[in-house]
């Protein structure tokens, strides 16, 4: 087994991946990609895509019908009990009902690190309040979740990641329900995790803002369309391969005119 501190290959390694769900679902067909340490990379593609099952197998969520993952150059079981991936799901995944406070979510970001009997040390507890402060939700640490605005959810699950201290931040549509401000302050610490040493992976719908805050980009439909360097990938001949002409354009346009591509467009 790779030392996640010392290993120098891909973070994230997808190799000739297939998941084709019990029914005959084709979820996703034969996709290799390879993310390097420190950097963000940016999973887009059409409603229906792929884009989820491929975030799930590289998860753990969804077991893959051919090919293979790894993470840091582990399987993706040995990474998982290492607290080595975070997850930052949809708000739609979360019961927002559940009885639990700001504080408690975070604080799940710490258990694989606990004893057995789940008790936080002190230093669960520092990592927590560390997590709070830096996503500036620490007033509201007693609140219940489902009081929170959509961007206060947003900032309480990248704090549970923060607390959980992993190599490899995966964010499902992180800028959905949020303000332009909000957008920002997620992005400025993602940079600063991937400052870090940390690899980021987003799966997202706000195609204009790619080039402005991703270093990759993975393009799928079924099957990937491209990947690698946004400076060089993220143009109109594979947009157009993934998306088709007139969204294609629609997003360099926006690109070029430095604004934004509203999410209910790009279904």
């Amino acid at each position: 087994m790779s030392n996640p501190h010392s290993y120098d290959g891909p973070v994230i390694d997808v190799s000739r991946t297939s998941v084709r769900y019990p029914d005959g679902h084709l979820g996703i067909q034969d996709i290799s990609l390879a993310l390097p340490r420190a950097s963000i990379c940016a999973l887009i593609g059409p409603n229906g895509s792929g884009k989820s099952t491929l975030c799930r197998t590289i998860l753990g969520f969804t077991r893959p019908t051919s090919g293979r993952v790894q993470l840091l150059g582990m399987t993706v079981r040995h990474a998982q009990k290492q607290n080595l991936v975070a997850y930052v799901p949809q708000a739609e995944e979360v019961d927002w009902q559940f009885p639990v406070s700001v504080r408690d979510v975070v604080m799940m970001g710490r258990q694989g690190q606990m004893n057995w009997l789940r008790i936080p040390s002190a230093t669960d507890r520092r990592c927590v309040e560390e997590a709070m402060a830096r996503m500036e939700i620490t007033d509201l640490a007693q609140r219940q979740i489902g009081m929170l605005s959509g961007g206060q959810k947003k900032r309480v699950f990248l704090a549970r990641a923060l607390a959980q201290g992993s190599r490899i931040l995966v964010l499902d549509e992180p800028f959905t329900g949020v303000d332009a401000h909000t957008e920002q302050g997620i992005m400025a610490l993602i940079r600063g995790l991937r400052d870090e040493g940390v690899t980021v992976l987003i799966v997202t719908h706000a195609l204009s803002n790619v080039p402005q805050y991703c270093d990759h980009v993975a393009m799928v439909s079924r099957r990937l369309i491209a990947f690698g360097p946004v400076s060089t990938t993220f143009n109109q001949s594979h947009l157009t391969a993934t998306f088709g002409d007139v969204m294609a354009e629609t997003v360099l346009s926006a690109v070029h005119a430095d604004t934004s591509v509203p999410s209910w467009s790009l279904s």
